[in-house]
């Protein structure tokens, strides 16, 4: 009886183990992928500055000359080659050298990715199939490899790659004058692709602008100001910097005696510069302009239907602290009637003031050699305005 009952308590608790030893089984096989997903996100990038310094944190991308680096404790900072004596990176990147183009769904086999480390002035890739060593001053850019796939192998969305700002200003006096005057600005670009590392295909430009203005006063005529602008370009590249483009520009000016102008052109440009800080493209179209003015006393309305061209640049400059230059200008010859000449010129500035919220002020010049009797054929604004920037 002895035995039976002692045979009977090592039977129990045989089973009574079973449970445990089911539960470990499922556990174990576990814990060296979690070991080894901890290990891999406990890894950060290092950067060690010139001075010996070390900042840890992740490598988000290098472009021209500058490596922008994220630390929890400094945030994103920007360091030039010069300063820099050792970067090692746990994630994989791709290293862009100066000259080599990149492919849309290509194999880029001469783009190198992998792991990363800088001594000195020599770069080495480990890519699974070796290590690779570029001299730095070599490197364009340097883009994650999620990102560089995303970009060459996916298709663009039909948001992506918009860049732009939307301001908007406003005043009011009342007094013995009410006067109110309120100015909009929407300057919209969409590149394709939309990374500047691969070569240019497509981009469309839209630019919206107006001015409206009004001083009223007991026993005085109504002062008013009407001026809208709008226009579309669509720019097709087949080459880096050359490209042919399509636009249509509209214009009303109250205070010009404009009660239309429509312009249809194509034509051809050119990017003279194209660096990180700076931009400016130049353009030459031919158009087709019709003119429509309101009447003035007894001069009635009139409409003139030109044959020209159009001579422009658009100029942008990237100053310290993100503040933003623009310049655009055109001149306008009409062939067919060589004094309906006209001309426009719109600068302006732009100071971040937080995030993506900033102040802009500018001065937008516009000229008719021949307004109606009457008018003025030059209309100068200057405008303030709160802008928010885009950036997708």
């Amino acid at each position: 009886m002895r035995l039976q009952a002692k045979n009977s308590r090592h039977l129990f608790r045989m089973i009574s183990a079973i449970p445990c030893l089911l539960l470990a089984g499922c556990l174990l096989p576990e814990l060296p992928a979690c070991a080894a997903d901890t290990a891999a996100k406990a890894q950060p990038d290092l950067l060690v500055f010139a001075n010996g310094d070390k900042l840890t944190g992740k490598l988000d991308h290098e472009a021209d000359g500058t490596v922008f680096f994220s630390s929890d404790n400094a945030g994103m900072v920007q360091v030039p080659w010069s300063k820099l004596k050792e970067l090692h990176t746990a994630k994989q990147f791709a290293v862009i050298e100066t000259g080599s183009p990149v492919g849309r769904k290509k194999a880029n086999l001469n783009i190198p990715v992998g792991t990363i480390e800088i001594h000195g002035d020599t770069l080495t890739v480990n890519t699974l199939h070796g290590t690779q060593q570029i001299p730095v001053k070599n490197i364009a850019y340097i883009i994650d490899q999620a990102t560089f796939d995303k970009d060459v192998f996916k298709k663009q969305g039909l948001t992506q790659g918009i860049t732009g700002s939307v301001g908007a200003g406003a005043s009011t006096v009342n007094s013995t004058q009410n006067s109110v005057s309120i100015n909009t600005a929407v300057v919209l670009s969409r590149a394709v692709p939309p990374v500047t590392w691969m070569p240019a295909r497509q981009r469309t430009l839209l630019n919206f602008s107006s001015n409206y203005g009004q001083v009223t006063q007991p026993n005085t005529p109504t002062v008013k100001t009407n001026i809208l602008h709008g226009d579309l370009e669509e720019d097709e590249y087949f080459s880096p910097r050359f490209y042919v483009l399509e636009q249509a520009a509209f214009d009303h000016n109250f205070s010009q005696g404009l009660d239309l102008q429509q312009l249809y052109g194509i034509g051809v440009g050119y990017t003279a510069i194209k660096e990180p800080k700076q931009e400016l493209d130049v353009t030459a179209v031919m158009d087709y302009t019709k003119q429509q003015f309101s009447a003035s006393g007894t001069t009635p309305a009139t409409s003139t239907n030109l044959v020209g061209s159009s001579f422009g640049d658009n100029y942008m400059r990237k100053f310290p602290r993100n503040i933003l230059f623009t310049e655009v200008a055109a001149f306008n010859p009409a062939w067919n009637s060589p004094s309906d000449y006209s001309g426009n010129v719109s600068v302006g500035a732009t100071f971040p003031v937080f995030k993506n919220f900033g102040f802009s002020v500018g001065v937008i010049d516009s000229y008719l050699n021949n307004p109606p009797l009457g008018f003025q054929g030059n209309s100068v604004q200057f405008n303030t305005a709160l802008t928010y920037t885009i950036q997708r």
